[in-house]
């Protein structure tokens, strides 16, 4: 059986990960006791050297599950993870390519779900002063410079793990639901920024939402249909003289994450590689 290790964080917030790639899509433990040689177990970012040791001595197979670009804090734990697990998983192609230059296991991609149930598209913008809402972490939020970007015609709220609005599931959503788009500027030159995922814009299109953003990340260009890459202060221009194509193009980036990105798809991805390892080492 397959297991996703979510150790007890003790009172501290519980990373997305928890979320997008244990609960939405599986079977949760939070202590390694609980994982028997029949199953194989899959080890996120919060996992020790011991936890390694445990399952070796035990004989029970695990997963790597590496979702971030992290190695210049991490080389150390994830190599000699690495070194003991039946194959890696990650959240796209970038980051499979950088993880397998440094290890000779096989790398499986599994997106990131969505967490949203999808909504009624909605572009009825106030072309005077449009509503919008940026999203992320606090460490993404802190790379950004917004006085590159013209926004005298955009009313923005900005939610963050650590404010200015301090960031919740439930007020996530309804802040979505408010504006009239979602503006998610990145700093493309970051060493992290290249090897995200798209969960960011995946969620906003399943809310019907339509996306600005300068992000040269792969992931998100392959979204670039339903989505402005590119200028934002082009996009913004765009999006308000053109309501037609935006809610058309939302509309498509709907019906591309429901085949793709819900939590049922990504369950099936996730016991296509667990069915694919079992047959490897059975």
């Amino acid at each position: 059986m397959l297991k996703f290790y979510t150790p007890n964080r003790q009172g501290k917030i519980e990373p997305y990960s928890y979320r997008s790639r244990a609960r939405l899509v599986g079977k949760c433990i939070d202590n390694i006791g609980q994982a028997f040689n029949n199953d194989m177990v899959v080890l996120g970012r919060i996992h020790t050297e011991k936890d390694v040791e445990s399952l070796r001595n035990n004989n029970i197979k695990y997963i790597h599950d590496i979702c971030d670009n992290k190695w210049p804090m991490l080389e150390k734990l994830w190599s000699n993870t690495n070194k003991y697990a039946t194959a890696i998983t990650t959240t796209c192609y970038k980051l499979k390519e950088l993880i397998e230059s440094k290890t000779n296991k096989p790398v499986f991609v599994i997106p990131d779900p969505t967490e949203r149930d999808e909504e009624p598209v909605k572009f009825e913008p106030n072309t005077v002063r449009m509503s919008a809402i940026y999203y992320g972490s606090a460490g993404n939020l802190k790379q950004i410079d917004w006085s590159q970007y013209d926004l005298s015609k955009v009313a923005l709220q900005i939610m963050s793990n650590e404010g200015p609005i301090k960031w919740s599931y439930n007020l996530q959503g309804e802040m979505v639901r408010q504006s009239d788009i979602v503006l998610l500027p990145v700093n493309n030159d970051h060493e992290m920024t290249q090897y995200k995922g798209n969960n960011r814009p995946v969620d906003a299109l399943r809310q019907g939402r339509f996306v600005i953003t300068n992000a040269t990340i792969p992931s998100w260009q392959k979204l670039n249909k339903f989505i402005w890459c590119g200028d934002i202060n082009e996009g913004i221009k765009w999006a308000i003289n053109n309501p037609k194509e935006v809610i058309k193009k939302v509309e498509e980036g709907q019906k591309l994450v429901r085949s793709i990105y819900t939590p049922e798809k990504i369950t099936k991805e996730w016991e296509r590689v667990y069915n694919v390892c079992d047959t490897r080492n059975s």
